[in-house]
């Protein structure tokens, strides 16, 4: 069965940014036990995203890269926010390593919206 719109679509992936200098940091990964799952065209996904998908089939192996543009832009210095530490807090402590400068983490909006944020300090 291939990738079609209207289809449930379900991805294991590495996500990587390339900053200036070339170099590439992996920021996300879904794996066989936690797949990234969404319907086909309904995503919300950049569309180029889903366009690299297209017509793929169960098992396929691939790879390909979107800028800025074709993702969800360049970086906007008014999506940044301060967190108190708090609300990093799991079982009354934040993990080791978890607010490393750099690290990414999966987050949520108050509408339940799945996001990334990045620790810059």
């Amino acid at each position: 069965m291939k990738i079609e719109k209207n289809r449930v679509v379900t991805l294991s992936y590495e996500l990587r940014i390339q900053n200036e200098n070339g170099e590439q940091t992996l920021v996300e990964t879904a794996n066989t036990e936690n797949p990234m799952v969404f319907i086909y065209g309904m995503s919300g996904l950049p569309d180029q995203f889903e366009e690299n998908l297209d017509g793929k089939s169960a098992g396929d192996d691939f790879d390909f890269k979107l800028d800025s543009n074709a993702g969800y832009g360049e970086f906007d210095q008014n999506a940044v926010v301060e967190l108190p530490m708090s609300v990093f807090e799991v079982e009354g402590g934040i993990p080791e390593n978890m607010l490393e400068v750099g690290n990414f983490i999966p987050m949520a909006d108050s509408e339940g919206n799945q996001l990334q944020g990045r620790v810059l300090n």
